[in-house]
Parts: C-alpha cells; structure tokens; sequence
C-alpha cells in the first residue's frame, strides 16, 4: 500500500524491530490502522530520498513503538497541538502533502483506549519521530467498572 509510494519517490523504510518483542494487549486491526496512519504521515512528510524507520523497544511493562523520519520536522509552536482534531502544522502545505489532520488524533485516541501513551519528538529540517507504547499481554490492566444487578425478584412495579 505505502512501499509503491515510498519506493516512487525513493523513500527508504526500514524495519528495526526484533523477533524477540515480547506480545502486548491490543487489538490488532486497530494497532496497524496506528502504523498506517503514522507511515503515511512519515510519508508525506519526508522528502525524496529520505528514510522512514520503525522500530520497537521492550520496557518495565509495555513495548514502545516509533516510527520515525527524515522528513521537514515539525515546529516547536505546533508540537503540543499536533494530536488535536484537523490540526495542520503547515497550513499552507496543506494542499500539497493531503491529509485531513485527523490521523494523529485517531491515532491518540486508539492508544489511549489501548491504556498507552503517545508523543511526538520532531527537529524542524530533521525529522520527526512518533512513539507509542502498549502494554505487556497479560498484565494487570485497570478494571472496568461493572454496574450494580438489582435482580428482578426485587422489582416492585
């Protein structure tokens, strides 16, 4: 889907991750729509001959993700807005590179409901790098609190 396009523009994408990432707690159709989103990000914005890496990294009790790349960065003004519903950093590429500045905020919104966390580490003319982390499968996750069952006997209608 991306790799013609990458590859069009002779945009190298690496994968860094390991064999030995340890599984987390995720739906997985919604953890690649994440990677889609982020890629095509990174695609978007990294020039002709740039590079896009993914990688993983196992920490205490989750797994970090990053994609990042070499692409134009993103100004410090517009790093804490970034993950904001239809938030474009360079309005006036808008035209040019596409997109609809949802992306990243689908992409906050997955992780959040994933428990994890999500930011971004950008240079401008250097890159930008997004992270995510997801926690470890089988790790004590916060309970969801379940409504009180009043059983029918008890009904007096």
């Amino acid at each position: 889907m991306l790799a013609p396009e990458c590859e069009e523009r002779g945009i190298t994408v690496q994968n860094t991750i390991t064999e030995d990432i340890p599984s987390v707690e995720a739906d997985s159709d919604r953890i690649t729509q994440v990677l889609l989103n982020l890629l095509d990000n990174a695609r978007r914005h990294t020039n002709p001959g740039g590079t896009i890496t993914v990688g993983a990294e196992l920490r205490e009790d989750h797994v970090q993700v990053s994609v990042s790349d070499t692409g134009v960065g993103i100004d410090p003004k517009d790093l804490p807005h970034i993950f904001e519903r239809f938030y474009r950093a360079d309005r006036s590429r808008a035209a040019i590179t596409g997109g609809s500045g949802l992306g990243l905020s689908i992409v906050k919104a997955i992780i959040s409901a994933h428990s994890g966390k999500v930011w971004a580490e950008s240079t401008p003319g250097h890159g930008t790098q997004i992270v995510f982390t997801l926690p470890l499968a089988n790790q004590p996750q916060p309970a969801i609190p379940q409504k009180k069952v009043i059983p029918a006997s008890n009904y007096k209608g």
